[in-house]
């Protein structure tokens, strides 16, 4: 069998001294203040927990106003002191 040359003008394979990915690719906002970088996307799809102001229910929900389904059904509308 014949030997296999090696290519002088090939990169070493493990070469220390090389980065091992670019500083832009790991973070591309890296270079602008924190109030300026993009927010992450919510885990739970936009959902955010909260407490029913009229019957104290704990929910989960995507909706802008903070009145659980049965209170707005039920009618109970503003929250008492508004």
């Amino acid at each position: 069998m014949a030997e296999r040359k090696e290519d002088p003008r090939a990169p070493e394979e493990n070469s220390e001294d090389l980065p091992l990915e670019c500083s832009c690719i790991a973070d591309p906002f890296a270079s602008l203040p924190p109030e300026l970088r993009p927010r992450p996307q919510p885990k739970k799809g936009g959902l955010r927990e909260v407490k029913c102001p009229v019957c104290g229910k704990v929910y989960w929900t995507n909706r802008k106003t903070d009145l659980c389904i049965s209170c707005e059904i039920a009618g109970g509308g503003e929250p008492p002191g508004r």
